[in-house]
């Protein structure tokens, strides 16, 4: 009876709890031993148990301890130490933080290109197994999970003997009984998940149509280790480890044909394992998910890019429940080990990592999404080392080609809290504890260069100077440069390589470079600072009253510790903190991007226009424009579209204090869609126009325009509108027509800057010319500043045309364009004041005609007035409990910025 075994599979584990079934032959009840120890010293003996479908018996295996390796023997007659297994419990209990290490690949049994010899009838006995084996237990991996084509029998019949035959074989390696066979041994040396896919579900990219769909389910319940499976009709699973959920998807039992026209309700999961997945997703605690897919996600015909609109709500469902940035995929069936860090996958931008082939054909390299690299071939495998800190979830894949590693990367989940928060007032820090201008880290000028390659040479931007020199530029602290030689796979890195390490170089803020804990006094910090890591982020919450009240964020470099009779204190060295809150995309919809998150652009440097005092509620900040190409302003919650009204609130810095910006809209706009005789009344900001020279008579709205009709004795009287408030510096654009093309002399239609009267103005016109000609011009007050410019193209009566102009100091910059078509680069007209320069005044709009024009009323005619910069920002004040006034020029920036990760 000693041989009445022929396979033995384990999976399900818990903390607590594993599920083995074993397969007898011929059909025979059997007793299991489980002990804590390979020589089964003092084991617990589990049945007999019945055999059930195909001489399966199976043992429900409980009150094990957690993170602890079992043995099994199987005694059906007599002791089959030829059959002998092992496993191990999970680490810890779900919702903790755990660290630990599983294996996974796929796809084994595929003859063709590569060494095929340990291949017979489409299952393997490659010698890929033992190397596994091995390191499973070497490493202790906690499971190893199967990616799916664990044989390529591609049976096409609803025959479940077929399928038998097809486990039996993949465990023994022919039609024989044979515990020596490797996959056999490999699987009782490790706990397992497996899922399939279309070779060992079905033929080739088999689906829900396969004949062998009912076969292939049936016998998978009969042999398979598995977790709770929530349908009768598909094999998909989840588990948790610690705070990381796995979800191993059946591609195969609910899936269309790939050939099926595309549309929303071509479907590879199917509605009910989407609707648990959802739920699950929505539900779990987890903090970082691990999903296991057999189908590739990019590429192929197999694939999900033969599933665009599913995909597509896949990604929109992971956005909405807050997964994407907490997330990695793994997958095979490409027979080849292949890594993509994030993004270059256009679909979500989550890490993949793809793990095979075990023992399968393969073709050349052919998908640049994998930028970390790919490699087909055989023998190859790959591990996933989960690493919890607490603040950081960490998934380490690593692929191997037969024991060698080839190459790995990190994906990083951010829980949030840092490693080690502190207190001031509750006597964590000792004295001394100060901040420093220590400059041992500062660096401002970065060479990087490649080893035998190019090089990249990054300065900080200090502004219009570019310099570091104190002696021309007052804020400079002078150069710290650096050269640095790396390993980088092209130049193209070397740009950021260089600006990141400018990046950690320039933080703005106070060095902490040491920090005292004394653990005598405070026992209870000891277990968090034998858990810290080197790169780690400790937080130092209430600062003294003679520090600023924000939170102090450090990064931990190092450190030493004292233990002696009469002290026990630890000497901690740090860095900035703030360095390291790169880019974080928000979870689900623009509403839970949150205040003050890494998720935002900054601008290019604003700054008040006006003084604030301590209370005030509304700032008007201007975001600088200088050179050819605009700067991006702040995002609006309201004005011309597009607006971002659910991206708000947002935290904001101004001298040291952090407030809220509720709302921030343009200076000024109008849309002109009301209806008003005799004026323009408000705009559709809320300001009301004023009216100078002509009659109100000759200005109304039409509903899609502000009009004015040059009327009466005197059509070369400049009509000015403005809008209230002052401002030096600014952009603005607006849409304008002429009703008619002028004749005898020019209709001249302009953007109004700085103005203080109808005499002390600057403005940039746009010359409706006679014939249908286009000129641009400045002018301070009457005086034309520069040349006339002819501009290119003829306009008719009515055309609309969109100008922009852009204040700079004295110097007026200009482009006009036709509406409805794409805005060009180059300005028009660039001309600076030079002779009675004006430094602020009011905005807005004038018309009239030169002497010599013959038209009959002709009217001008404004729509989409915008004055893109400054802005207004309505804010609640003081969040950090700086209460302060601030002066005109003072510097506003977002709180957490968004900085671009290396």
């Amino acid at each position: 009876m000693a041989l009445s075994v022929s396979s033995v599979w384990t999976g399900a584990t818990t903390v607590s709890s594993a599920w083995v079934r074993a397969r007898t032959t011929p059909a025979t009840s059997a007793t299991l031993q489980v002990a804590d120890n390979e020589a089964m010293v003092g084991p617990v003996l589990l049945g007999p148990v019945a055999p059930g479908a195909d001489g399966v018996v199976s043992w429900l295996v409980t009150g094990l301890e957690p993170n602890t390796r079992y043995w099994c023997l199987i005694d059906d007659g007599a002791l089959n130490t030829s059959w002998k297994s092992t496993f191990r419990t999970q680490p810890g209990p779900v919702g903790e933080p755990l660290s630990y290490t599983f294996g996974a690949a796929g796809d084994a049994g595929l003859t063709g290109v590569g060494d095929a010899s340990y291949i017979t009838s489409q299952v393997s006995n490659n010698p890929v197994f033992d190397t596994m084996k091995a390191q499973s237990l070497a490493e202790e991996w906690a499971w190893f999970s199967h990616l799916g084509d664990i044989h390529y029998r591609n049976i096409a019949v609803n025959d479940p003997a077929l399928f038998r035959t097809a486990y039996f074989d993949t465990m023994n390696y022919g039609n024989f009984v044979n515990p020596s066979a490797r996959q056999g041994q490999f699987f009782r040396s490790v706990a397992s998940t497996y899922v399939w896919d279309d070779h060992d579900y079905g033929p080739n990219d088999s689906n829900r149509t396969s004949a062998s769909r009912l076969a292939a389910q049936q016998v998978y319940r009969e042999w398979v280790p598995h977790y709770a499976l929530p349908s009768a009709s598909g094999i998909y699973q989840s588990w948790q480890v610690g705070r990381v959920l796995y979800i191993a998807s059946d591609v195969r039992s609910f899936r269309d044909p790939n050939s099926n026209p595309e549309g929303p309700a071509k479907t590879m999961l199917g509605t009910a394992q989407k609707a648990w997945m959802e739920n699950l997703l929505a539900t779990t605690d987890a903090e970082a998910l691990v999903w296991q897919v057999p189908s590739r996600w990019i590429g192929g015909s197999d694939t999900w890019s033969s599933f665009t609109h599913e995909r597509d709500a896949m990604v929109q469902m992971f956005g909405d429940l807050g997964w994407l940035n907490r997330m990695i995929y793994m997958t095979a069936d490409e027979h080849a080990l292949s890594i993509c860090s994030g993004p270059y996958n256009p679909y979500g931008r989550f890490p993949m990592f793809m793990f095979a082939s075990l023992d399968s054909s393969y073709g050349a390299n052919t998908r640049e999404i994998y930028d970390v690299g790919q490699s087909q071939g055989r023998r190859q495998y790959g591990t996933m080392r989960v690493r919890d800190d607490g603040h950081t979830i960490a998934l380490t894949g690593t692929g191997w080609i037969d024991g060698t590693e080839w190459k790995t990367h990190t994906a990083y989940v951010h829980v949030g809290s840092p490693a080690i928060a502190v207190s001031y007032p509750s006597g964590h820090i000792s004295e001394p504890f100060e901040p420093t201008d220590d400059d041992q880290g500062l660096r401002n000028d970065i060479i990087a260069k490649r080893q035998d390659g190019g090089e990249a040479h990054y300065v900080k931007d200090r502004g219009p100077l570019n310099v570091n020199d104190p002696a021309v530029d007052p804020d400079g602290v002078g150069t710290y440069d650096e050269e640095v030689t790396l390993n980088v796979a092209s130049d193209s890195q070397l740009g950021a390589q260089a600006g990141w390490r400018v990046h950690l170089g320039t933080v703005d803020e106070a060095r902490y470079p040491v920090m005292n804990i004394n653990l005598a006094k405070n026992p209870a910090l000891a277990d968090t600072l034998c858990g810290l890591n080197l790169g780690d982020a400790i937080s130092v919450t209430d600062p003294p009253p003679w520090l600023p009240p924000d939170d102090i964020r450090l990064i931990a470099e190092g450190g030493s510790e004292t233990l002696s009779l009469e002290q026990w204190t630890v000497e901690l060295n740090g860095s900035p903190g703030s360095s390291w809150a790169v880019a974080q995309l928000p979870p689900g919809d623009a509403s839970t991007a949150g205040p003050n998150l890494p998720n935002r652009l900054d601008t290019s440097g604003s700054q008040l226009v006006t003084a604030v005092d301590a209370d005030d509620t509304e700032l008007i900040v201007h975001t600088p424009q200088n050179g050819k190409h605009s700067r991006a302003v702040w995002m609006n919650s309201a004005g011309p579209a597009p607006t971002f009204a659910d991206h708000f609130p947002v935290d904001l810095r101004l001298g040291g204090e952090t407030l809220r910006a509720t709302a921030i809209a343009p200076f000024s706009w109008d849309q002109f869609t009301r209806t008003v005789a005799n004026g323009w009344d408000t705009s559709s900001s809320g300001h009301a126009w004023t009216l100078v020279g002509g009659f109100n008579s000759e200005r109304s709205c039409n509903g899609t325009g502000g009009v004015v009709t040059l009327s009466g004795a005197t059509p070369t009287n400049t009509r000015f509108q403005t809008q209230p408030g002052s401002v030096g510096d600014c952009e603005v654009r607006v849409r304008v027509s002429a009703s008619q093309v002028s004749t005898g002399a020019s209709l001249p239609a302009s953007i109004l800057l700085r103005y203080t009267s109808s005499s002390v103005n600057y403005r940039a016109r746009l010359h409706f010319g006679t014939s249908g000609a286009l000129f641009a011009s400045v002018t301070r007050n009457t005086t034309q500043i520069g040349s006339t410019v002819t501009l290119r193209g003829t306009y008719a009566a009515g055309a609309a045309f969109q100008v922009r102009v852009r204040l700079v100091g004295h110097r007026i910059l200009m482009r006009v364009w036709p509406d409805a078509t794409t805005e060009p680069d180059v300005w028009h007209v660039d001309e600076t004041v030079v002779t009675d320069p004006i430094a602020t005044g009011q905005v807005g709009l004038a018309a009239s005609v030169f002497s010599g024009n013959t038209n009959v009323a002709p009217a001008v005619v404004y729509d989409d007035w915008q004055v893109i910069s400054p802005q207004r920002v309505t804010a609640t004040r003081s969040l950090n409990t700086v209460i302060k006034a601030h002066a005109a020029g003072a510097a506003v920036s977002l709180a957490q910025p968004a900085v671009a990760a290396l």
